[in-house]
């Protein structure tokens, strides 16, 4: 049931995750409908009023409130004669099972192809445990780290030479990115040389122009499982995510070099990388994104 799955998903700590359907007040909304969204999401759809300004507010209001503050706003304005608008806010917040000093944050070079390396806040530690490991076919080292609430981030990272992500995209069909993120959970850490970025990555995107490039012309066109009496067109599908990870939980000067064996593990994720945050009990993603020019 997708009900259920969204449910556990919802239960990871750390995670809030709301969603509220917005709509012309003219749009009938079928009963069942409106039992369903209250007992598997606790939401009622409300109606627009009709005055643009009053309904941003109200909206956003809605976000900030849901998200105890941590989403200020959503919405910086409305389509013309809006009829249905979906909105989705996720926030997480993850504590590292095994925590990274502060102290050892310094200023490294983070490199980026056909650009100069910017100087960016790395996380470092000479003996981390990571489950590690180096696939030969597509030449990217994966990385993956535990966070305490049965999540993991697990890093792909190309290695040399330095080129864009989206040669390691292409090549990561659903299957073999199934299979690496599955050996990742597997690979039991090892004590490792870790330079990890700080990690603050803040989405907001409309979904429904990538719904159409997709081609479910249904989601956008159709009655929408029975959401309302008659067609019900989407005019917005918004979405906004967070992601913060940092030595807590995903100041330094000068950069400070850590001096390990040449047969130790080395995890250095300063050039661009893949990332997933994945969840060890359910085996299904949380987040996916990527870092290829991290802000300082």
């Amino acid at each position: 049931c997708v009900h259920g799955a969204l449910q556990q998903l919802a239960s990871t700590p750390g995670l809030f995750s709301a969603a509220q359907i917005f709509h012309h007040p003219e749009l009938q909304i079928r009963p069942r409908f409106l039992n369903d969204s209250l007992r598997f999401y606790g939401a009622r759809p409300y109606a627009l009023s009709g005055n643009e300004s009053l309904d941003l507010q109200r909206i956003n209001a809605w976000v900030r409130e849901a998200s105890k503050g941590l989403l200020p706003s959503l919405l910086s304005a409305l389509p013309p004669e809006p009829s249905l608008l979906l909105l989705s806010a996720v926030h997480l917040r993850a504590a590292w099972r095994t925590p990274l000093d502060r102290k050892k944050t310094v200023l490294l070079p983070f490199l980026r192809p056909g650009q100069r390396p910017r100087m960016v806040p790395t996380m470092t530690s000479a003996k981390y445990p990571v489950a590690s490991f180096t696939d030969s076919r597509l030449r990217v080292q994966v990385g993956r780290l535990e966070l305490h609430g049965g999540l993991s981030l697990v890093v792909l990272m190309p290695r040399e030479p330095l080129e864009p992500l989206e040669s390691l995209e292409r090549a990561l069909d659903p299957a073999t990115f199934l299979a690496l993120l599955r050996r990742a959970a597997r690979t039991p850490p090892r004590a490792t040389a870790l330079s990890l970025p700080r990690l603050r990555l803040d989405l907001a995107l409309d979904v429904v122009p990538l719904v159409h490039d997709m081609d479910f012309g249904l989601f956008l066109d159709a009655e929408l499982c029975g959401l309302a009496r008659g067609p019900a067109a989407v005019d917005t599908a918004r979405h906004r995510a967070v992601l913060a990870l940092d030595e807590a939980g995903v100041e330094a000067a000068a950069a400070m070099a850590t001096s390990v064996a040449r047969s130790a593990l080395v995890l250095e994720a300063l050039r661009p990388f893949l990332f997933v945050l994945w969840h060890d009990t359910g085996n299904f993603p949380v987040f996916m994104g990527r870092l290829s020019d991290p802000q300082p």
